[in-house]
C-alpha cells in the first residue's frame, strides 16, 4: 500500500512534489479506508486532474520509472541512468545538471512495516540512494537507516552492517543497491521488492488497449473466478453480452504476417517468454420477430464485431477487479478514455466502497473526467473526498506543481466540476484562438 510518493526534478517537475494518500480528518462517508498499525490512515484513490500537457501523466511515468529501475537485473545492458523515461526539468540551466529526485513510503500489512525509500539519479549513474524501515508498531517502536548510500560509499545500520558491507561490492553506480541485495538474499530489500513488484503495483496506460488485452486474457484463462467476475462486471454495464469464452493456442511463427523482416521475426520467436493466440467468442441474445428474447445466443468474433469501447471494458475490469480481489495498486493514466462517465463514476466507487474493497486495493489515476468532481454525481455515492483531488498545473516557466483540493477553502456542497472549469483552482487550460 502506497503512502506517499515524491518527485523533483523530473520532466515538467522542477521542484519537490508529492502525492499523498494520507486521509486527512474529514468525514470519511463510508469509504474504505485503511489504517496502518502506526495509526495513519490511508486513502483507497487519489485523482490527478488537469490541463494537457500540465504533468498528469508524468506523475505515473515516474512510479512507472522507478518501479522498472528497482527491479531491473539488467543494469549492464540496461543502465537505469539512460532509461528513455528519465529525463531532468530541461527548462532550466540550473536543473539540466542536477539530478532526478524519487522517494517512496509503502506500508506492508503483512509484517506491519513501513518502508521509505528514495533514490536520486544522474547522467553518469545513481548519486544517492537510501531505505529506512519502521517497525515494532505495537510497542517499542524504532526506525532503522537500513543503508545510506552517497555514490559508491556506503553507511549501514548494525543490525544488518555484517550481512550487507560484504555486498556493496557488488553495486554498480548504474544500478540501485536496493535490487542487488535482495538478488543477493538480503530479506529486508527482498521484502520491499515484492511490495514494489509488477504483481503488487499495476502501472496501466489507458489508451493503450491492446497492452491492457493481453493482461486480461491472460488472467481471464487461467482464473475462471476472475472471468466469471469480468462476465458479470460487462453484464452490469449495461452491455448485452451473455457470455465470453477465451480459448488459447500455442503461437507458431506461420501466425505472423507475411512480409514482417527474417530478423523481427527471429527476434519474436526465439523471446523465452511463452507467447499464445487467443480467440474470444462473446455470446449474445437472439429474438424473434416480436422482439422477444430466445433460448439461443449469437457468436461475435470479439476483436471484429465488438466495439472498442466494449473490448476496453473487459480489459478493465479484468484489471481492476484483479486488483481488488488481490489487494493490489493500480497506477492508471488516463482513466475514462473511451468510457462514459457513468462507468467511470463506478469503477471508482469500486475501490471506494469497503464492501467491494475488502483487502486494501488502492487506485491512482489521472483523467479529464470532471463528472468525477461531482457531489451526489450517482446516487450520493462513494464521492471522492476533498484529499482525494489532486490539480496538475504548470506555472509560468513551464514548471508541473501538484496540489491538493484541500489546499482550497471549499464547502461541501460547492459545485466542484463547474467551479474547476471556471478556472477556480487551476489547472485548466487558457485558450488563445482568434474567432474569424
Amino acid at each position: 500500500m502506497i503512502i506517499d510518493f515524491t518527485i523533483k526534478n523530473y520532466r515538467s517537475f522542477k521542484e519537490a512534489s508529492s502525492l499523498s494518500l494520507i486521509a486527512e480528518a474529514l468525514k470519511d462517508e463510508g469509504v474504505a479506508i485503511s489504517q496502518t498499525e502506526f495509526g495513519d490512515n490511508v486513502l483507497p484513490v487519489v485523482g490527478i486532474f488537469g490541463q494537457n500537457a500540465g504533468g498528469k501523466s508524468n506523475i505515473i511515468k515516474a512510479l512507472a520509472y522507478m518501479q522498472g529501475s528497482m527491479l531491473n537485473s539488467n543494469y549492464i545492458n540496461a543502465p537505469i541512468n539512460k532509461h528513455p523515461l528519465l529525463q531532468p526539468f530541461l527548462l532550466s540551466q540550473e536543473t539540466q545538471k542536477k539530478p532526478i529526485h524519487f522517494e517512496i513510503s509503502m506500508w506492508d500489512a503483512e509484517f506491519l512495516t513501513q518502508y521509505n525509500y528514495g533514490f536520486e539519479v544522474g547522467k553518469v549513474g545513481v548519486v544517492s540512494e537510501w531505505l529506512e524501515l519502521v517497525d515494532r508498531p505495537l510497542k517499542n517502536r524504532r526506525s532503522r537507516l537500513i543503508f545510506e548510500r552517497k555514490a559508491n560509499k556506503f553507511e549501514f545500520d548494525t543490525t544488518v552492517k555484517g550481512d550487507l558491507q560484504p555486498l556493496q561490492k557488488r553495486v554498480l553506480n548504474t544500478a540501485l543497491a536496493v535490487n542487488v541485495f535482495a538478488n543477493l538474499a538480503d530479506p529486508i530489500s527482498h521484502r520491499f521488492l515484492e511490495l514494489i513488484s509488477v504483481q503488487n503495483i499495476k502501472v496501466v496506460d489507458g489508451t493503450d488497449t491492446n497492452q491492457l488485452m493481453g493482461y486480461a486474457l491472460d488472467r481471464c484463462y487461467n482464473d475462471i473466478k476472475l472471468k466469471a467476475q469480468v462476465i458479470n462486471f460487462i453484464k452490469n454495464a449495461d452491455i448485452d453480452i451473455n457470455e465470453v469464452d477465451v480459448d488459447r493456442s500455442a503461437f507458431n511463427a506461420s501466425d505472423l504476417p507475411a512480409g514482417i523482416p527474417d530478423e523481427l521475426k527471429a527476434l519474436i520467436t526465439n523471446s523465452r517468454q511463452p507467447k499464445y493466440n487467443y480467440r474470444i467468442t462473446t455470446k449474445h441474445s437472439m429474438y424473434d420477430e416480436a422482439g422477444n428474447k430466445l433460448d439461443t445466443n449469437y457468436d461475435f468474433n470479439f476483436g471484429e464485431q465488438e466495439s472498442l469501447g466494449t473490448q476496453k471494458i473487459l480489459a478493465l475490469a479484468t484489471i481492476l477487479i484483479d486488483a481488488l480481489n488481490n489487494g493490489e495498486v493500480v497506477a492508471f493514466d488516463e482513466l475514462g478514455s473511451s468510457l462514459h462517465p457513468f462507468l467511470t463514476k463506478k469503477i471508482v466507487e469500486l475501490f471506494q466502497n469497503p464492501k467491494s474493497n475488502k483487502k486494501g486495493a488502492q487506485l491512482i489515476f489521472t483523467s479529464h473526467e470532471t463528472f468525477l468532481l461531482n457531489k451526489n454525481s450517482l446516487n450520493n455515492k462513494f464521492d471522492l473526498r476533498r484529499d482525494q483531488i489532486w490539480f496538475a498545473d504548470k506555472g509560468a516557466n513551464e514548471a508541473s506543481t501538484l496540489r491538493s483540493l484541500s489546499e482550497y477553502k471549499t464547502k461541501k456542497e460547492y459545485e466542484l466540476s463547474k467551479r474547476y472549469l471556471e478556472g477556480r483552482f487551476g489547472a485548466v487550460p487558457v485558450l488563445k484562438f482568434n474567432e474569424g
